[in-house]
């Protein structure tokens, strides 16, 4: 699973997610598509597969910011 976020300037979330999905190559469109509106923005594709450590949190892995 993939989650791409945008990054605001907002002091109290700096990330707004804006889909998920199964695909990286669908992740990438949806980026290809916010770039083509605002060719200015920051972004961060996540990779997640479901597992958590010991506190709960998922596990996630960065595949791509900018």
């Amino acid at each position: 699973m993939y989650q791409v976020y945008i990054k605001t300037k907002n002091s109290y979330d700096e990330r707004k997610l804006i889909g998920e999905f199964g695909d990286y190559d669908e992740a990438w469109e949806k980026i290809e598509t916010e770039q083509a509106k605002d060719k200015d923005i920051k972004y961060v594709i996540e990779e997640t597969t479901g597992a958590v450590d010991v506190y709960g949190n998922l596990i996630v892995d960065i595949i791509e910011e900018n």
